[in-house]
């Protein structure tokens, strides 16, 4: 992400124009990295993020709103301490590097007025934010440090200090003869030494610059390719930050945020692009898409992981009971030994032995037969306690064999939500996996959410719906409660229901209308059926398919789990992607 200190400097003029003379509202901080002034303006609040996120530092107005914390850290106190109700006054950049300081002014308790600054330094892991006074002291960070031998102190009351890796040359002040001298002696690529002796760009503008100067269209002697490279990037610093022609750029793929920058990069020409009028718009559409599909992805790790522990479990239980019906087959010997010691008893005398020797009457040639005994016991005991047996192992057997009717029946279940989630791409995919899985018992509701379950439960089924080549209405279920929607209350008895054959998938209906369905359409949503199931990917999946009216649920059975007949099977191979296929939002 080139949040680099071209971008600053153009952004650093839109916040000053729209925050300049703006009073301090409120102030939040939502985490231990970030800060979050409310501005007020001409009748307007406006909210500005100030992040030092090691990972993500960021700087912008946002228009998006949330809920902000009940209890305020303790830098967020002095803050408000020192900054609720005073002006912005001005806001400054470091040359170029990525560092801003916000003036405010403001009075003390006698009515004077003084000037205090928010400093944001966008140095990666080291990102901070500072507050401080008129004489340059410290009155708090959001990271305090104290380090031995430290060339600088961040703790309140000491002196406010530029960083010390600050030692690169600004490239809107460098001159010919030193921007030559970055390359002398230096066996590094031209894109390196640029980034290594040169403030505030990114490898996205260097990799412009060298576009730009076109250098690697002919073979040039050094010195002229210098030359060119250091003409483009005049060129392109004036352009940018002097003269502002910008054209603030998002770029996406496949409807995900990669990257933005002030002007549209030519590096990125294969990715889609949307322009702005404003650079603040394209940086908070971008952090605000970013912080989305974090969620996004955070919440379906969530139920993977919800999904995956169940999943274990049950696989477990059902191995534990296979292994019970296993035991269970010495059950019919346990049986026979203790119907040949009783048919035997009178016949038998003591014996020292561990076993005795009886003829077996379940044999056709009458042989004799070892049977294990315990000596402690009698005969009469020893076949009881065979019977015993018998009996646990029985009854064992016949719990193990319902059990796993019921495990089969849970696992056929978060089979089908993991293919459903597997191909979940919006955050409505995954509200609707987590009720599901909330309605079911595996997701405990907490206490507040309970509340809202009447307004989940009265919500409007909403299933993917295509469009076939040949006109005919195809939807398709994002979860086991929509299958059951779109089966047995949305689809008419002569509509076609297809799914996967003994494969984890959603329901897909196609919508007659009493009319004849062609071959291709029913191909579409074959493929349909394929992808928006657990055979994702694969070769030769046989799709089933039939009227409505031979679909039925057993009753007592999961959200999704039908059972059908009078079906005839199609073999298709699973779509990578269904962008062909021409979806109704």
């Amino acid at each position: 992400m080139p949040f680099d200190g071209v971008v600053l400097s153009r952004l650093k003029k839109e916040l000053t124009l729209e925050l300049t003379e703006g009073k301090v509202e409120r102030i939040y901080q939502p985490n231990q990295f970030e800060i979050n002034l409310y501005i007020y303006k001409l009748g307007m609040t406006k909210k500005l993020i100030i992040s030092a996120n090691p990972s993500l530092p960021k700087i912008y107005i946002t228009e998006k709103q949330k809920k902000n914390p009940e209890v305020a850290p303790n830098f967020c106190m002095i803050l408000r301490k020192n900054l609720l109700g005073a002006k912005i006054t001005n806001i400054y950049q470091e040359g170029l590097e990525r560092i801003v300081k916000i003036e405010f002014e403001t009075k003390n308790e006698l009515g004077d007025i003084e000037r205090k600054y928010i400093i944001f330094e966008m140095m990666g892991r080291h990102s901070n934010i500072f507050l401080v006074d008129s004489n340059n002291r410290i009155i708090d960070a959001i990271k305090r440090m104290s380090f031995e031998n430290s060339p600088r102190t961040i703790l309140p009351g000491a002196k406010y200090v530029l960083p010390p890796v600050l030692t690169k040359k600004n490239p809107l002040e460098v001159t010919f003869e030193e921007f030559s001298s970055f390359f002398e002696n230096s066996n590094k690529s031209y894109e390196n030494i640029l980034i290594d002796n040169l403030s505030g760009i990114s490898k996205q503008f260097v990799n412009e610059v060298m576009l730009h100067a076109q250098v690697f269209k002919e073979s040039v002697e050094k010195n002229k390719v210098i030359k060119r490279i250091f003409e483009s990037l005049k060129e392109l610093l004036y352009c940018i930050v002097e003269k502002g022609e910008i054209l603030p750029t998002l770029y996406t793929d496949k409807g995900n945020v990669v990257d933005f920058y002030v002007i549209d990069l030519k590096s990125y020409s294969n990715f889609s692009k949307r322009f702005f009028t404003s650079l603040n718009r394209c940086i908070d559409e971008y952090y605000s898409k970013k912080e989305e599909h974090t969620i996004f992805i955070e919440k379906k790790q969530y139920l993977q992981k919800i999904i995956e522990q169940n999943l274990k479990k049950l696989s477990q239980r059902y191995e534990q009971n296979l292994q019970k019906i296993d035991e269970a087959k010495n059950a019919e010997l346990f049986k026979k030994y203790a119907d040949l010691i009783l048919a035997n008893l009178y016949q038998l005398k003591p014996t020292s032995e561990d076993f005795i020797e009886v003829i077996d009457y379940y044999s056709e040639d009458l042989p004799q037969i070892k049977i294990p005994i315990e000596k402690d016991k009698d005969l009469k005991q020893n076949a009881e306690r065979y019977y015993k047996l018998y009996n646990k192992l029985k009854k064992a057997e016949e719990y193990a064999k319902a059990e796993i009717s019921e495990i089969e029946t849970e696992l056929e279940f978060l089979y089908s939500l993991e293919a459903l989630l597997e191909k979940s791409v919006e955050m409505e995919d995954l509200l609707s996996v987590e009720e599901e899985l909330e309605k079911e018992g595996y997701i405990k509701i907490q206490p507040d959410a309970k509340k809202n379950e009447k307004k989940k439960d009265s919500k409007k089924p909403n299933p993917h719906h295509f469009v076939s080549s040949d006109g005919f209405d195809i939807y398709v279920g994002r979860n086991n409660i929509q299958n059951d929607y779109l089966t047995l209350r949305f689809a008419s008895s002569n509509d076609i229901w297809l799914h996967t054959q003994k494969i984890p998938g959603s329901h897909v209906i196609i919508r007659t209308n009493n009319r004849s369905v062609p071959d291709r359409t029913l191909l579409e949503a074959a493929h349909l059926a394929a992808y928006f199931s657990k055979a994702k990917n694969s070769t030769k999946v046989p799709v089933d398919y039939t009227y409505v009216k031979y679909v039925r649920k057993p009753p007592k059975s999961k959200p999704g789990f039908v059972i059908y007949e009078n079906f005839k099977t199609i073999i298709v191979d699973s779509p990578t992607d269904i962008d062909d296929f021409k979806k109704v939002e």
